[in-house]
């Protein structure tokens, strides 16, 4: 485990939240599995998730939604109104807080005021100091890939280098969220997992 995991998991539950590390992707699923039961599942847009390969460990356990297996109108209103969410961060600050931009707004939704338990699983490589250091990190590391993934048609997506701050109707910089505290009757879950997942 990195020093900076270390931290973040310090500050994390300083703060009253749930925070664990895992060894790997398969630690963390059983753990996650355990934790949902039964329970219906909504999984925000994730390269972590996608990387992890849980999906199919999900959909068999039970009811599994994600808008990046299956397409239809509404899918995004199902996936947040299930009672557990899952999903990543763009950044986490050590000092603890979770940092998040979307294009919709439905992992932001979902994790402020949408299921009941909510599981934020996180590569080391999301880790940084402090909170101006995570919301760059968001901005310039994590949007210009996925806009690039997307094939967005906007100047970050080009090199995937940083944010130009632009008025591009692709854009998928709109809604940005800093978690800097549990949310009250919301059981919000930290999951580290060593080593390098997602943008």
């Amino acid at each position: 485990m990195q020093e900076l995991t270390k931290t973040a998991l310090e500050n994390f539950r300083k703060k009253g939240f749930s925070a664990e590390f895992f060894e790997s992707g398969e630690e963390a699923l059983k753990y996650v599995l355990n934790e949902i039961g039964k329970d219906c599942v909504g999984i925000g847009g994730s390269m972590t998730i996608q990387e992890l390969g849980w999906f199919n460990a999900l959909q068999n356990r039970g009811k599994t939604i994600w808008h990046w297996q299956e397409k239809y109108d509404g899918i995004l209103n199902d996936e947040n109104a299930a009672p557990c969410y899952i999903t990543s961060a763009n950044a986490i600050s050590s000092d603890g807080a979770i940092v998040n931009i979307d294009a919709n707004g439905n992992r932001i939704a979902a994790t402020a005021f949408g299921a009941k338990k909510i599981f934020i699983v996180c590569g080391e490589n999301k880790i940084e100091h402090d909170i101006p250091s995570a919301l760059f990190r968001a901005k310039n590391i994590a949007a210009p890939l996925n806009a690039k993934r997307l094939n967005r048609k906007t100047p970050c997506a080009i090199k995937a280098d940083k944010c130009h701050n632009c008025l591009s109707p692709e854009r998928i910089c709109r809604v940005t969220s800093i978690t800097t505290f549990p949310i009250p009757n919301l059981d919000m879950r930290i999951i580290f997992v060593k080593g390098s997942w997602g943008y």
